[in-house]
């Protein structure tokens, strides 16, 4: 059951067996005696990928809760050393956060857990509760939404936004310039109104939305260059005022602000390991402090 759970969260038997410290050929037995016990294939190749069939979906879906239980127990139930422990840690982050705070967050990881492993995938405020769910990772960290009922929450900090451009871009210091300019909008939902332009709503005004693009790292190729403006969270826009050739700038109006939180399962709530991670996380996004 743990072999088959690992390849379903991996979907690839060699990273199966390097995270239970066996061979592929024991991950493949394993399977294969599986397989003829449940009588279904369970995974297909499909490129480098096991892709589930989906009856093992919904399988994994019954087993999952009852193998995180077990997990949970015996970790809570032996003595945990973070300075020898090769455990994986998965959590999902969105990009901005990861751009902001990855570096940081790996530096602290290391070093409180230097054999540990960390896997960190891009969540955002539609997929996050969605991930909790499938157990893909046990550790959500952004603007969240929609999350399981029994998932365990905290917020880290509430967040503002300012404004990013090109350096050689004229001056926004009114609420008319800001209007007057080109922007992009960053949204994962794939459409031309964001959080902001609903403050602007509310002030009886609106801004030019030109380009719309659904993650944060293409946003210094969009601004270099070009007379593009961007409005994003202050802590993001913090590092991207350390790339060549662009500016951060504060908004001509009250920034509208939204929390930063993180949420995890049940499961893992007394999980010592986990739990180091969560506070890492909260000192590592919870610490910072905008530029004025």
């Amino acid at each position: 059951m743990r072999v088959f759970a690992l390849v379903m969260r991996e979907r690839s038997l060699t990273r199966a067996a390097r995270s239970l410290s066996i061979g592929q050929p024991a991950v493949s037995h394993a399977l294969a005696r599986l397989r003829s016990e449940l009588g279904d294939a369970l995974f297909v190749r499909s490129g480098r990928r096991m892709e589930p069939t989906e009856w093992a979906k919904a399988f994994y879906a019954e087993i999952a809760p009852a193998l995180e239980r077990i997990d949970s127990s015996l970790v809570s139930s032996r003595a945990f050393d973070p300075r020898s422990t090769d455990r994986t840690f998965r959590i999902g982050m969105s990009d901005d956060l990861q751009m902001a705070f990855l570096p940081q967050f790996l530096a602290s990881f290391t070093e409180r857990m230097p054999n540990a492993r960390l896997v960190v995938q891009q969540a955002n405020y539609m997929a996050a509760g969605e991930m909790l769910d499938r157990r893909d990772v046990s550790l959500v960290v952004g603007y969240l939404d929609k999350l399981p009922a029994a998932a365990k929450t905290r917020t880290i900090s509430r967040v503002g936004y300012r404004l990013v451009m090109d350096n050689r871009n004229a001056e926004v210091a009114t609420l008319a310039d800001y209007c007057a300019g080109e922007h992009a909008l960053v949204t994962f939902a794939g459409d031309l109104i964001g959080y902001v332009d609903e403050t602007l709503e509310q002030q009886g005004v609106a801004r030019d939305v030109r380009l719309s693009v659904s993650n944060f790292a293409v946003v210094p190729y969009v601004l270099r260059g070009t007379g593009y403006m961007v409005t994003v969270p202050q802590y993001l826009a913090a590092a991207l005022a350390n790339e060549p050739g662009l500016t951060m700038t504060q908004l001509p109006f009250e920034s509208p602000e939204f929390d930063v939180s993180m949420a995890w399962s049940p499961t893992v709530d007394s999980d010592p390991g986990e739990r180091i991670v969560r506070d890492l996380m909260v000192h590592t996004v919870g610490g910072f402090r905008p530029q004025r």
